[in-house]
């Protein structure tokens, strides 16, 4: 899979590293969410996926959302998401 985090480091050599270090989560027009950091899935239906993270957790919430690609430490949703939170 394409790391767009790993692209936009080496891109950006001002930016703390730090910054990077936890996770990472893109939300594209509200229909695809990539998000990288993760420490494994808790949760996965068609209306919310939640997954934790180094320091807490992530819930993402919407309609028709599939599991489209998944790592180690990155994953892919699409479907229509409505809301992203971290806890």
């Amino acid at each position: 899979m394409f790391n767009f985090f790993s692209e936009l480091k080496g891109r950006l050599s001002k930016v703390d590293s730090n910054l990077f270090c936890e996770y990472n989560i893109v939300n594209m027009s509200g229909r695809l969410l990539y998000a990288e950091g993760h420490c494994g899935i808790t949760v996965i239906t068609q209306t919310s996926v939640a997954f934790k993270l180094k320091k807490g957790r992530a819930v993402v919430e919407g309609k028709d959302l599939v599991l489209s690609e998944l790592t180690e430490n990155t994953l892919l949703l699409q479907g229509k998401i409505d809301k992203v939170e971290i806890f």
